[in-house]
Parts: structure tokens; C-alpha cells; sequence
């Protein structure tokens, strides 16, 4: 049996990079920080990436091509409803595969120019391919929506989906924003989940139900309404 091959230290860089931004937060992690987690010498960092603007734009590049991935249509069936709960395990799954560019994208538009013209190109795809997906929905008779509806619930999801992370902090669910349990963000696909939920049809409608009871009750409400002043 053959071994897995190793990584390249390119491709190493980019893992334990993105591992950093989302346990620690980007802007609390530097190429120091990097190469020492690796073992290597920043010179070799530097080898492979000139700097830390240059770590991030390729991890961008990375998000935005594994996204558009898994959100690709079907070439030879029609959609199904395990394919709509597909797409929201998928977007929730990348969602914290990559939640540090969602909770410091202000920071990262302000501050590189690279990430500034990536993220709205990236953003502006990811939602035209929402809409053939949710074109393909109502073509298969899962789904009653006019042009306008799927347009307007798009922006919806991913208002909710980017900004996901922010929301729990400013609210009080978490108390540090560079630290986020998983929990919370299958609670932002509950919250996608419901957003659909009038535009769904015959079959559709009955696996609507049975993912909202797989995704169990959410507490966010009742935490926030029981928030007292210090």
C-alpha cells in the first residue's frame, strides 16, 4: 500500500495558515507565527509567499474555487430535495472551513488592496450561481419563486451567511470573535434553512421539516432576550 504523499511546503503554508486565521484571528498572526508552527525559517516562508497579503489572496482564491465547486449544477438530472440540503451543508461547511475571512473581512478589505477586488467579484458569482440553483429548483416543481423572490432571497442568505459570525459576537452568544464553536454556525443554516421555507413545494416542503427537527431547537432567542445589564 502506497503512501500518502506529502505536502508541499506551499501547500503546507496555506493549511497551517488557515488554521491560524481561524483559530487566533488574522490580524493576531504574522508570518513569524506561521513559519514557527511549520518549522521553517521565515526566509522560506518568503521563498514561496513574499508576505502575508500574498498567504491570504491565494486562500481567497482557494475558498472561491472549492465553493463554486460544490455549488455546481447537475449536467444530467434535475435537481433533487437532497440536493437543496446539500448546498446548505455545503455553504455552512465552508462558512467554517473559512470563518476568518467572514468575521475580519472589513479589516482585510481595508487594509489589502488584493482581497478588496477578490471578495466582490467572488461574492457577485456565488450569488449568480445561487440563481440558477434556485431556477432549477422551481424548474423541478420544488419551489414557487418570481425572479424578483429569488433575487431578494439570495441577498438574504448571504447577508445571514457573511455576517453570521459578527452577529454572535455583537449579541453576546460569544465572547471573543477569533473563538467560534461550530454549534453556531449549523445555527446560521437553521436560520437559511427558515428563509426558504415559504417559497417550498410538495416534496420539499416534507424534507424542509425533517431538517429543521435534525437541526434541533435554537436558543439564540431566548439568550438574547435573557441578556441582563451588567
Amino acid at each position: 500500500m502506497s503512501q500518502p504523499k506529502a505536502l508541499k511546503t506551499k501547500d503546507r503554508i496555506l493549511q497551517i495558515s488557515l488554521q491560524l486565521f481561524n483559530e487566533r484571528g488574522e490580524r493576531s498572526v504574522t508570518t513569524n507565527h506561521i513559519a514557527a508552527e511549520l518549522g521553517i525559517s521565515p526566509g522560506n516562508l518568503y521563498y514561496h509567499f513574499r508576505n502575508k497579503h500574498e498567504i491570504i489572496k491565494e486562500l481567497m482564491y482557494q475558498y472561491q474555487a472549492e465553493t463554486l465547486e460544490l455549488l455546481s449544477l447537475p449536467e444530467d438530472r434535475p435537481l433533487t430535495t437532497n440536493d437543496k440540503i446539500n448546498y446548505f451543508q455545503v455553504l455552512s461547511g465552508q462558512l467554517w472551513s473559512y470563518r476568518f475571512i467572514h468575521r475580519d473581512v472589513y479589516h482585510l478589505v481595508e487594509s489589502n488592496e488584493d482581497f478588496k477586488k477578490i471578495y466582490p467579484r467572488f461574492a457577485g458569482q456565488v450569488m449568480q450561481q445561487g440563481q440558477k440553483i434556485y431556477q432549477a429548483f422551481v424548474d423541478a416543481g420544488l419551489m414557487k419563486m418570481t425572479a424578483s423572490e429569488i433575487e431578494a432571497l439570495i441577498i438574504n442568505l448571504w447577508i445571514v451567511l457573511t455576517n453570521w459570525t459578527n452577529f454572535l459576537y455583537m449579541s453576546g452568544h460569544i465572547s471573543d470573535n477569533n473563538h467560534l464553536e461550530e454549534k453556531w454556525v449549523w445555527q446560521a443554516l437553521r436560520q437559511m434553512v427558515f428563509l426558504e421555507g415559504p417559497y417550498l413545494m410538495g416534496e420539499s416542503r416534507a424534507t424542509y421539516e425533517q431538517l429543521l427537527e435534525s437541526l434541533g431547537p435554537s436558543d439564540l432567542f431566548a439568550s438574547l432576550s435573557s441578556l441582563k445589564d451588567e
